[in-house]
């Protein structure tokens, strides 16, 4: 897939890690880092012929695109890698001595797997020693891995996980209701949802149904971290905005006829309506989008907070982290590293996977090869400003707490839909809650 946009993208990069992304008649010589004499020139197209085996951790990935997206594409780069997938007990794996080289994750990996097993370490080292460049990386990527990895490089992203409003047009058109359109703000999608939240023959019909933990709150596009940077407690209290946030997420479940109970009120149980065809909106990322739907349907850009325009959420990725015990960590480096080369990053974006690269040319090229997404307003994918994500936590704080505090402030949030608990109290007891799990955590 040597594009026309791949070519200019290559001129300038590494030749360790790009060699074959070039389409060159004759492969250079590898130069050695440091200004050393460079090494015996490898066929063409190879990048190392060192024999190695990696092993990939599975924690956010099948093994089917493992297969895809790694094996099979790398037995021309490197010829005598074996990449081996493990989805096993991390941490019986690393007491019998098998410690993973990569950890394919989003941005919760960190918190649940890489900390809890002492795997976070800093790449930044291999990112001089190969002079690769940070730079072409989305920003909102970088900034994942800096705020949850102590300020350090953990890895290399692979793509970046966006999400979309989906809407069953069919359902719309049966109540007379205009579509949603690009652009729209969170305002505008409430006012749709009160008009396609009804109750026909028997049946609830709701007008937004949603995993709205994560769309609400851990996506905010504010850029508010859980966690306050400075001290162990949560940023609940301090700011303004989480009300706004929580108001907007409120007023959403608490629409005339609407009930919840401590299982129904679940971000998880709520995700599942829309795909029964009985919610009008919902938000997915791609891999969690149409798979048999009957009914049709289309997509559309999130919607923005008015005081926030033109911001879209903070994103999360899927990353090739690159454990801190690793026997074979350059190798890791320079496998993970091509696969962000715009070779690699060009297949994946035809295959439906939002570049890591900010390079519009391979932005444009983005879901053509998944003929599900024909016809379908693809652009709503790569729409907006990629919220930042907030300051990293400062040294001597509890690591990896995030998705604790996460668990918390959900089970705060669903009291209110489902008792109808005051939102000022529930901030409270979420941030007392998360005081008390944090002074237990550093007491270990």
């Amino acid at each position: 897939m040597r594009t026309k946009s791949t070519a200019l993208l290559c001129i300038g990069a590494i030749a360790a890690l790009v060699l074959g992304g070039c389409g060159a008649a004759k492969a250079p010589e590898q130069p050695k880092p440091n200004g050393q004499a460079p090494e015996p020139a490898l066929p063409n197209g190879v990048i190392s012929d060192k024999k190695v085996e990696l092993i990939v951790f599975l924690n956010s990935i099948t093994r089917g695109d493992l297969e895809k997206y790694y094996i099979q594409p790398a037995k021309e780069k490197f010829p005598n890698f074996t990449i081996r997938g493990e989805n096993r007990d991390i941490s019986q794996m690393i007491a019998a001595g098998e410690m993973p080289d990569i950890i394919v994750g989003s941005k919760g990996t960190i918190s649940d797997i890489m900390y809890k097993n002492d795997l976070v370490g800093d790449v930044g080292d291999l990112v001089k020693k190969y002079s690769y460049d940070v730079t072409k990386l989305e920003p909102a990527l970088v900034d994942i891995m800096r705020t949850f990895g102590g300020g350090n490089i953990i890895g290399l992203p692979l793509h970046v996980n966006n999400k979309v409003m989906y809407y069953n047009k069919d359902l719309f058109d049966r109540f007379g209701v205009a579509y949603p359109k690009d652009g729209l703000n969170w305002d505008e999608a409430y006012e749709i949802a009160k008009k396609m939240t009804r109750v026909e023959n028997g049946v609830l019909y709701r007008g937004f149904s949603d995993r709205w933990g994560d769309t609400f709150f851990a996506a905010n596009p504010f850029s508010l971290s859980y966690l306050s940077p400075k001290e162990e407690r949560s940023t609940f209290i301090e700011n303004d905005r989480w009300k706004i946030i929580a108001d907007n997420f409120k007023r959403f479940y608490t629409l005339p006829g609407l009930q919840f109970d401590s299982k129904t009120s679940s971000q998880e149980e709520d995700r599942k309506i829309f795909e029964k065809g009985t919610s009008a909106m919902s938000i997915f990322i791609p891999d969690a989008g149409p798979k048999d739907w009957n009914f049709a349907w289309d997509i559309v850009s999130v919607p923005y907070y008015t005081q926030n325009q033109g911001v879209s959420q903070q994103v999360n990725g899927l990353f090739n982290y690159i454990t801190k015990g690793s026997k074979n960590r350059e190798a890791a480096f320079q496998f993970a590293a091509w696969m962000t080369s715009a070779e690699m990053q060009t297949m994946l974006a035809k295959e439906g996977r939002v570049p890591a690269l900010k390079d519009e040319a391979i932005k444009k090229q983005f879901m053509q090869n998944v003929p599900l997404y024909s016809g379908k307003n693809i652009k709503a994918f790569i729409s907006g400003k990629y919220a930042p994500q907030g300051p990293a936590r400062d040294a001597g704080l509890v690591k990896g707490f995030e998705n604790p505090a996460q668990r918390l402030l959900f089970q705060e949030m669903q009291n209110v839909i489902v008792e109808g608990k005051d939102l000022n109290s529930a901030f409270r007891d979420a941030d007392e809650a998360i005081r008390k799990a944090l002074a237990a955590e550093k007491a270990k």
